[in-house]
């Protein structure tokens, strides 16, 4: 193996490594949100008093959950494809398409990271809040955005290296 070729697999392997760490660390966020909910529904039906705040919070929570482990799920392909006929064809011809494919990941990616920035910047700049009774600041859900987008184009960038090595490696 050359030198170039080791630097590729380490960064490949770095940036699964990264994809792994933050989905299982942020995957815990789900029981956060069991334990608001939980505290909601107690309060508001063995006490009859309802908070400001538990829905507005497990909210916020699920968005960022959803986007943190985005790499995560990248990383070990659980985001929905109509599979009906890829799953028949050869790792070659699914690397071949993968990388087809990407293009739009990218793109998608791509524009979420540069306006998701936007938005995160101004949120923080103005220190904006929910506009709710609870008013909560809104600036550190908005930075998920921009850093879930930067991870999974992360991901999606070492899942591309490795579709054409597997590619590359068959002609």
């Amino acid at each position: 193996m050359s030198n170039s070729n080791g630097a590729v697999v380490t960064f490949i392997r770095a940036v699964d490594a990264i994809s792994d760490w933050s989905g299982k660390l942020f995957s815990w966020i789900v029981w956060i949100i069991v334990v608001v909910v939980l505290v909601e529904v107690m309060l508001r039906y063995l006490f009859n008093a309802p908070t400001i705040w538990a829905n507005e919070l497990s909210t916020m929570l699920f968005g960022a959950y959803f986007m943190l482990v985005g790499a995560y799920c990248v990383r070990h392909d659980f985001h929905v494809r109509v599979d009906v006929f890829y799953r028949l064809f050869s790792p070659r011809t699914r690397a071949i398409l993968d990388l087809f494919t990407s293009i739009l990941f990218y793109l998608f990616l791509g524009t979420l990271l540069w306006k998701g920035w936007d938005i995160a910047w101004d949120s923080l700049m103005v220190r904006e809040v929910s506009e709710s009774v609870w008013a909560p600041p809104l600036y550190p859900v908005r930075m998920v955005i921009p850093v879930s987008a930067f991870l999974m184009l992360l991901q999606g960038l070492a899942n591309s290296i490795r579709n054409f090595m597997m590619v590359m490696a068959r002609l």
